[in-house]
């Protein structure tokens, strides 16, 4: 259960969750264009699988944040 309200913007209701969806998409982005240069992508096996197990952690490291 997350302690922020539900948003209502322009008639449409936002969950809570949906603001946390938005910045660790933010997050993951900008997490994503700074790993590129450095090159870890060359060690990865599968560098979909990393960048979905990436998202998922930064997912619940902000849900986490907020309760």
């Amino acid at each position: 259960m997350s302690l922020l309200p539900v948003m209502v913007i322009f008639g449409l209701s936002f969950p809570p969750v949906f603001f946390e969806i938005l910045a660790a998409l933010a997050l993951f982005f900008l997490l994503r264009r700074l790993l590129q240069p450095t090159g870890i992508y060359d060690f990865v096996w599968h560098p979909a699988l990393f960048n979905t197990a990436l998202y998922c952690c930064l997912f619940y490291l902000i849900s986490c944040l907020f309760v």
